[in-house]
């Protein structure tokens, strides 16, 4: 169960008897769902590696939904503080032959610096075609106006051979498209 369903939950039992009193106090109360904050953010671009020393910061360019959290600069700026659970996934992908085998970490920062263990390695193995898809999941406290960043670092040589890969709508079988990168982020208390 999520902390929506849990919280939404929670208020079905304390204010309403049956969903149809639950559905009936939503249109006379609305605010009483809208108790959190969230996002899902993504990329619809492929995003290249800047080389072997060079942590890349991770470009957002698509608010998929949001209530209490923007994007600005490619950072994440909330505007509520409290706990909060975060979630990245990127869809890791080797372009070059020759390429051989690595690392690639991933992490975030808040205001700038490093979040305590928020740091993950995956191994990306030796081939054209290899693909990793991370997924990254923390539960942090932040403070009104924090600004969270994403990033990531590979060592895989060369290092020009991975990036975060956007796949775009295909045909036969029609298939949506697939952020190179995709973050959420819900606040838990």
């Amino acid at each position: 169960m999520t902390p929506q369903e849990f919280q939404l939950t929670t208020t079905l039992a304390q204010g309403s008897a049956t969903w149809r009193h639950y559905v009936k106090n939503l249109l006379q109360n609305p605010q009483i769902v809208n108790l959190s904050n969230f996002g899902a953010f993504l990329s619809t671009v492929t995003q290249t590696n800047g080389g072997a020393t060079t942590a890349n910061k991770v470009l957002l360019d698509t608010v998929d939904v949001a209530n209490g959290i923007s994007i600005a600069n490619n950072a994440l700026v909330l505007s509520n503080s409290g706990q909060y659970l975060v979630n990245w996934l990127g869809q890791f992908t080797c372009t070059t032959g020759g390429a051989s085998g690595g690392n690639i970490t991933t992490w975030y920062t808040v205001n700038g610096v490093a979040a305590p263990n928020s740091s993950y390695t995956f191994r990306m193995p030796i081939s054209t075609t290899s693909q990793v898809l991370t997924n990254v999941e923390d539960i942090n406290t932040f403070n009104v106006g924090d600004r969270v960043e994403f990033y990531w670092w590979t060592d895989v040589n060369p290092a020009n051979s991975i990036q975060l890969t956007f796949t775009p709508v295909a045909t036969n079988p029609t298939r949506p498209a697939s952020p190179s990168v995709k973050i959420s982020i819900s606040q838990l208390n």
